[in-house]
């Protein structure tokens, strides 16, 4: 089974990706007035995180896979 649901606004910019299939879950999400953005999976032994905020910047990185954590 796959779901896959896709939304997009244009004003100021507003975006949103969601996947779902088997046991992959995954999410993106932005907004773009002085940036937003999240991605998000998950995926068997794997979640991974990024995010990212502009208004004086902020990122991260997370990733989990198996018994191994990364982060940056």
């Amino acid at each position: 089974m796959c779901t896959e649901v896709q939304w997009f606004y244009s004003g100021s910019t507003v975006a949103l990706q969601w996947l779902y299939s088997g046991s992959t879950v995954a999410l993106q999400w932005l907004y773009s007035g002085s940036t937003v953005a999240l991605q998000w999976l998950y995926s068997g032994s794997t979640v991974a995180l990024q995010w990212l905020y502009s208004g004086s910047t902020m990122a991260l990185q997370w990733l989990y896979s198996g018994s191994t954590i990364t982060i940056n």
